[in-house]
């Protein structure tokens, strides 16, 4: 009985092992009083403190549970850490919502969350609202690296419209991701230099001045470990026939 209660106990400690090769970087739905996003952890986490990079610390707000990003006077850029990651994709899921009391212009394109290395400048996979090319009120731009969009989403949106996004940088090609509803775009800059560890959101001085609320977010690698192959399938089996055989 020992022994075989010894057999499922190993088991699952493997097979959790595996389960969690694609685990969470870091899990914030924002839901914690209102008042400065930095200086607090993403909740229910994991995820670094969020911290000050650039601008003035407080400014970046949590409110109604929602990170709040209003471009125009509040400046403050702020990050959340992880475990460096050097291969794979890092992915990050959240819910957008736009408000503003105009069209985004053409000559508005402020991105406001991307990955990046920890004290440095490297920032990828720079998300933009632009300028909308349907009608709307707005739209997305996505670039691997450079400051300004380098590939426009192709639908529009409406101010007040939630839409789920998905951010993803490709650290074996270099290369950033927009996916919005099973369409996925990239930039077409080539970013090769690994080593991310961190995500941001970012106020600036935009031409519109529209406020971004984000909420949701959850940032994972999608594949920076391979899935265990038939070895780690025969290790399992392996230790448990030895098991069955000393008993």
């Amino acid at each position: 009985m020992k022994l075989h209660t010894l057999t499922i106990a190993l088991l699952a400690g493997l097979c959790l092992t595996f389960s969690q090769v694609n685990a969470d970087l870091v899990v914030d739905n924002f839901n914690r009083p209102d008042g400065p996003l930095t200086g607090t952890l993403p909740t229910p986490g994991p995820g670094g403190v969020w911290t000050n990079h650039s601008g003035t610390p407080g400014d970046l707000l949590i409110s109604g549970g929602e990170a709040v990003i209003q471009h125009g006077v509040p400046s403050e850029d702020t990050h959340t850490t992880f475990a460096g990651q050097t291969t794979g994709t890092l992915f990050a899921s959240f819910d957008v919502r736009v408000e503003d009391d105009a069209p985004i212009g053409g000559s508005d394109a402020e991105y406001f969350a991307h990955f990046m290395r920890d004290g440095s400048n490297v920032f990828r996979a720079r998300l933009d609202v632009v300028a909308g090319t349907q009608g709307g009120d707005y739209t997305f731009g996505i670039s691997s690296g450079n400051s300004t969009a380098e590939a426009i989403f192709a639908t529009d949106f409406n101010f007040g419209d939630v839409v789920n996004v998905g951010l993803g940088f490709d650290l074996d090609t270099g290369i950033g991701s927009l996916t919005i509803g099973g369409t996925t775009i990239n930039g077409t800059g080539i970013f090769l230099d690994q080593d991310l560890d961190s995500f941001a959101l970012r106020q600036s001085d935009s031409t519109n001045n529209e406020t971004i609320f984000i909420d949701n977010l959850v940032v994972t690698n999608l594949n920076a470990i391979p899935e265990p192959g038939s070895l780690g399938i025969i290790g399992l089996f392996g230790i448990a026939g030895l098991i069955r055989r000393r008993r």
